[in-house]
């Protein structure tokens, strides 16, 4: 008796895993009733878009020039910038090495955002333009010097 049960569990499993796996409406007793089926077309965006996340910033031309022109000058954006704990401080370590000290704010952000903070900051400044290989290190937390990466020509490059 215990071997027919056997027999009869291993050919559920098996009539069960040839079937296919998709949505679609299967008998009654293997599955969800037909009517369960009906009305769940699938759509994977909202609103019936067509274009991924990545592509919306294809054409964007934002400039650190751009939030110049919107704020009045480069000084109250800094003013700003540190008002919102995005900066906290900069200084030079001992190579000379520019430090960018960054906050809560600033890790807040996206990532997209931090990278047009970090180039309208190497804007005011010219930090990757004033050398051949121009960086500065950004640094999070003032006490524990967590470091966040570096910044160059080629934007963040995170730790």
């Amino acid at each position: 008796m215990r071997v027919l049960g056997f027999l009869l569990i291993i050919a559920t499993f098996s009539i069960g895993s040839s079937t296919a796996s998709y949505a679609a409406a299967k008998p009654w007793l293997w599955g969800w009733w037909p009517s369960h089926w009906q009305g769940l077309d699938y759509q994977p965006y909202l609103g019936g878009q067509k274009i991924g996340q990545r592509s919306l910033w294809d054409g964007d031309d934002w400039t650190p020039e751009a939030w110049i022109k919107d704020a009045g000058d480069a000084k109250r954006i800094m003013h700003d910038f540190y008002a919102s704990n995005i900066v906290t401080g900069q200084y030079s370590d001992s190579d000379n090495i520019p430090v960018l000290e960054v906050g809560a704010g600033f890790m807040q952000l996206s990532g997209f955002d931090k990278q047009r903070v970090l180039k309208f900051i190497d804007h005011v400044f010219e930090i990757t333009t004033a050398e051949e290989n121009g960086m500065f290190y950004v640094i999070y937390d003032e006490n524990k010097k967590e470091p966040v990466g570096i910044f160059n020509k080629y934007g963040l490059l995170p730790y």
